[in-house]
């Protein structure tokens, strides 16, 4: 482990220019899920989470949720705060997709509370293979958890709780650019995704279900509506 976490930190001597990068966040809190498009499972927006409610108990078959955003993210940084249910023991399993080609294949950061393992991996055909994994005796499940993932071409780190925890490597780079996924497998309990933020080339801010709103189009109308009541008073 030692050696991981002093790869890790000669390796984040890279950081990315988020000056130069666009950023797109989603805490929920407006109550609507603008944008995510659910593919499988059960998701609800409430109390500020976007929540995979319904029981998953098919563990090879993960659930998701996929931000269907006008930009794909190649290089750039993800990060998601989840939170689980009260009742929760551990078993359920959040994931972090991201470079989906389609909503079948990509990358996956999958968290297992219960035994302390955090995997990164692919999924093909809608089933998760893992790549390379690390386990830490520090995960503590009753309480939010951030994961940072920070995308560098073929090399992948991921923070937990702003801690260096793992850097995998994908020799082919498979998946190049995609789109941002959140899901999970194994819910026996409901998964509370509490925020998402991605920093990247490309990326706005976005509601593509509603209308863009234009106060500076509204002002002017006003002020022409003033005018014209004034001249006719004259």
């Amino acid at each position: 482990m030692g050696k991981i976490i002093q790869t890790l930190a000669i390796c984040c001597l890279w950081v990315y220019s988020s000056a130069s990068a666009g950023t797109f966040v989603d805490d929920f809190e407006d109550g609507v899920a603008n944008g995510w498009r659910r593919v499988s499972g059960d998701w609800r927006v409430a109390d500020g989470n976007y929540t995979l409610a319904k029981l998953v108990a098919d563990v090879d078959k993960p659930v998701i949720s996929v931000l269907d955003s006008p930009w794909k993210v190649a290089d750039g940084i993800i990060t998601v705060t989840f939170s689980f249910d009260k009742a929760a023991k551990g078993s359920e399993r959040p994931i972090i997709f991201f470079r989906l080609k389609d909503d079948l294949k990509g990358y996956a950061f999958e968290f297992h509370g219960k035994e302390k393992w955090m995997t990164m991996g692919k999924i093909e055909d809608g089933k998760f293979a893992a790549m390379r994994g690390d386990k830490t005796d520090g995960i503590v499940i009753r309480k939010p958890v951030t994961i940072r993932i920070e995308l560098q071409g073929n090399v992948f780190l991921v923070f937990y709780n702003g801690v260096p925890r793992l850097r995998v490597g994908d020799i082919k780079s498979q998946f190049k650019t995609g789109r941002i996924g959140l899901g999970a497998r194994n819910a026996n309990t409901p998964i509370h995704f509490e925020e998402i933020k991605i920093e990247a080339d490309g990326v706005t801010q976005f509601a593509p279900d509603l209308r863009p709103v234009q106060p500076q189009n509204r002002l002017a109308d006003t002020w022409a509506r003033l005018k014209q009541d004034r001249d006719d008073s004259e």
